[in-house]
């Protein structure tokens, strides 16, 4: 059953749009005076290393489902209640660098922002060295875009295969 049609069809159009928009560059909506999608993105993580969890949960949507390592809070309030505190303490021992960055345009009222990137530091006593990437899809009401969709997933830096030494 789905629980949020919006992801739904989010998924559809990103399969269908995808090759046209990773490969030509899809045409962003015309600019207005909020901040888009990768501006929010930033400020979502931006908000985390300064410890601000109540400001980080505005910029997300109510219904947001988040997929991280392979468990899932459904909704802002399971984010809220199971693990905001921890990844705030995450960002706030490590350094977040993005390496790369895409957006996918989804019509004006959608978009997809996919980000490879690389985090050094400490957390809990332990050395971080994770090369990670990262999908938030979000969507506009009105003239705010929120987020509506996050899909982390990391692995440890140490021994990542470069592309002139992956031979498979």
């Amino acid at each position: 059953m789905v629980k949020n049609p919006l992801l739904s069809l989010v998924f559809a159009a990103s399969v269908a749009a995808a090759p046209a928009a990773w490969s030509a560059g899809a045409a962003a909506p015309a600019a207005d005076a909020a901040p888009g999608p990768v501006a929010v993105v930033d400020a979502f993580h931006a908000e985390l290393k300064a410890g601000n969890a109540t400001d980080a949960l505005k910029l997300l949507s109510v219904s947001v489902s988040i997929f991280e390592q392979g468990f899932v809070d459904e909704t802002r309030a399971d984010y809220a209640g199971a693990h905001i505190a921890a990844d705030s303490a995450f960002a706030q021992g490590t350094d977040l660098q993005v390496l790369e960055r895409r957006i996918i345009w989804l019509g004006d009222n959608a978009a997809c922002v996919i980000s490879k990137t690389h985090t050094q530091g400490n957390f809990q006593a332990h050395a971080i060295n994770l090369v990670g990437t990262e999908t938030m899809v979000l969507q506009r009401s009105g003239s705010s875009w929120t987020i509506a969709h996050i899909h982390w997933s990391a692995h440890p830096a140490d021994g990542e295969l470069k592309p002139a030494d992956d031979k498979h």
